[in-house]
């Protein structure tokens, strides 16, 4: 497989090129890539933006990448991995049908610029041990507090949580997907459960494993008449209150219908990510391996989420 990088600005920084299976490509799926290439900067600035994959298996493929124009990327961590801002991205990404023996033409046009890093942060309050406690109970109320916090990695403008109410349709009406009258919101945050062996989680029609979500709700209310229920507004804030809402998702994209989401019976016990997702596609986890550097890891970026049994010996209040 070989083309060229189409680029809609400078020839600024370096571009990565990834092959993804069908359902895991950016910017609608998050998943690991099979192939990766690159083209330099100093290549791209002599005119040179060929790029090519070699010893591609036949198969079914979705090709994205971005140009890192403000050099903040870090293939080798995972939060750093991703575009930020001043970075260029595709549309969408590429689907590529690969057949034995052949060299397939392919070129990608990073044509869209990111406006926002990625909504990166810590929680505010910290345990000793290094672990915030929840429980697996349908009443508790439970919350913490995340500030934004870029850690010196993130170029570009102050971090700050990007504040804007959801509007998928584009109708400048605020959506309220679950229906409880109050208008959706971006950034997103969730805990995503990450099953250990022997833990079972619900199965696709094709036998994989679905992401298990815990909703968060972030506490809007100092911001809702800023925003005058205008989608089109935006505001940075620096923290942010989090409440989890007392139920589990399973979440499942099933051919032909599309996202399938099942409320569970039971919150799963066991261990947690805190996730923050932004309407550009930025993401942010925690634990993440800042954390876990043996040199210099970075302070809070280890920090893990556990559930337990409401009323069990290591139930906590919900607070860290």
């Amino acid at each position: 497989m070989e083309g060229r990088v189409e680029l809609a600005g400078p020839a600024v920084g370096n571009a990565y090129l990834f092959l993804f299976a069908p359902d895991e490509a950016p910017p609608d799926k998050r998943g690991e890539p099979k192939y990766l290439a690159a083209v330099s900067e100093v290549r791209l600035t002599a005119g040179d933006s060929r790029f090519g994959f070699s010893g591609v298996g036949p198969d079914v493929y979705r090709l994205w990448g971005f140009l890192d124009a403000n050099g903040d990327a870090d293939l080798s961590v995972d939060v750093l991995a991703q575009p930020g801002a001043g970075d260029w991205v595709p549309e969408s990404s590429v689907e590529l049908n690969v057949q034995p023996g052949q060299t397939l033409p392919v070129d990608i046009s990073l044509s869209r610029r990111v406006r926002r890093p990625p909504p990166a942060f810590q929680v505010v309050e910290q345990s000793e041990e290094g672990v915030v406690t929840l429980t697996d109970s349908a009443t508790a109320i439970a919350s913490f507090t995340v500030r934004s916090e870029g850690f010196g990695l993130l170029r570009g403008d102050a971090p700050a949580f990007y504040l804007r109410l959801a509007d998928a349709n584009g109708d400048g009406t605020p959506d309220d997907v679950n229906g409880d009258g109050v208008a959706d919101l971006w950034p997103q945050f969730f805990l995503r459960f990450v099953p250990r062996p022997g833990q079972t989680v619900p199965l696709d029609s094709q036998g994989r494993p679905a992401q298990v979500l815990v909703p968060l709700l972030p506490n809007a209310t100092p911001f809702l008449g800023s925003l005058q229920g205008d989608p089109s507004k935006e505001i940075a804030a620096v923290s942010l209150q989090l409440f989890v809402v007392p139920l589990a998702q399973a979440i499942i994209e099933e051919p032909g219908k599309g996202r399938v989401v099942t409320t569970l019976g039971a919150i799963p016990v066991g261990e947690y990510e805190l996730w923050a997702v932004n309407d550009e596609g930025g993401f942010w986890f925690v634990p993440n391996a800042l954390g876990r550097r043996t040199g210099e890891p970075v302070s809070g970026q280890d920090l893990r989420f556990r559930v337990v049994h409401a009323g069990g010996a290591d139930a906590g209040t919900g607070s860290p």
